[in-house]
């Protein structure tokens, strides 16, 4: 398509003349420099606004422009203010016209404040854009990598999820979803001493899924009850997928199931020390 008068207004004042060169004469010399305002106009297309932006789409209207004048334009594609950065009148028999318009934004930077929260989208940001000098110390988490790169999780756990885990196994990663396996590379049990040590209890073991007195799909090696006895803080540390230390186990019992820490033969009693377990695993598919 082309320019269409039809849709040309002028926003401004009519008597506005746009910025023009005069000629201003000074005791020691004749100085010539622009004065004046620009001008507003709007203009509607059809056309898409690359093609609205072209050179000389605007020289129907070159009498009516002036340089800097501001356009603002809305068309097929988009809507934007252009403003005229060159502009040669037509000579006496009308010949030789020339507008060229450029997208006008305002100068300066755009501070955070100005930023709507969430707006900046990742399709606004370039490829390769973000770099290590970019990104804060220890900013990166596990829920931002890859699941096959090794992640990590620390989860805390009170005395009494701790007591109450034989007969309610305690959730330490939820199940990945389908055709999906969890495994742990290692773990450790960190306790806080507080003041009364564990008694009774059984084999302490990570387990897939939330079955009952420590009876699910083994992931890691188990530790005695006795251990977990300790009068003082103290770290226990498990193995995951290593030598002969896990059974192998069937995907109904691994596949797309949560990572739960149990133990075998009863509950531990009296202790009240609390605890952060610390794991590291992957996340692997399965098909």
């Amino acid at each position: 398509m082309a320019f269409t008068i039809y849709n040309w207004s002028e926003v401004s004042v009519s008597l506005n003349q746009g910025l023009v060169s005069a000629a201003i004469a000074t005791p020691s010399s004749d100085t010539t420099t622009l004065q004046g305002a620009m001008n507003l106009f709007s203009y509607y297309s059809l056309d898409a606004v690359a093609v609205i932006n072209a050179v000389d789409y605007f020289v129907p209207v070159v009498i009516d422009l002036e340089l800097y004048d501001v356009i603002m334009v809305t068309g097929s594609d988009a809507s934007e203010f252009l403003q005229v950065s060159a502009i040669t009148k037509p000579d006496d028999n009308g010949n030789g016209a020339s507008v060229t318009t450029e997208s006008f934004t305002p100068t300066g930077s755009v501070g955070t404040a100005n930023l709507v929260d969430l707006s900046v989208t990742t399709a606004k940001i370039a490829d390769l854009a973000v770099t290590t000098g970019k990104i804060a110390a220890n900013a990166v988490t596990s829920a931002k990598l890859d699941p096959l790169v090794l992640q990590y999780v620390a989860v805390p756990m009170t005395a009494a999820q701790f007591k109450a885990m034989y007969a309610t196994p305690f959730v330490m990663i939820a199940a990945p979803g389908a055709n999906k396996l969890i495994v742990v590379d290692r773990a450790v049990m960190a306790m806080t001493f507080v003041s009364a040590d564990y008694a009774a209890g059984g084999v302490v073991g990570f387990q897939y899924d939330s079955t009952a007195h420590g009876a699910g799909a083994a992931a890691t090696n188990t530790e005695a009850a006795a251990d977990f006895f300790a009068a003082a803080s103290t770290a226990f540390q498990f193995e995951g997928v290593s030598g002969n230390t896990v059974a192998i186990s069937p995907f109904s019992t691994t596949v797309n199931k949560g990572l739960y820490l149990s133990n075998l033969t009863q509950a531990f009693t009296t202790g009240d020390s609390t605890w952060v377990v610390h794991i590291w695993y992957k996340i692997i598919p399965t098909v």
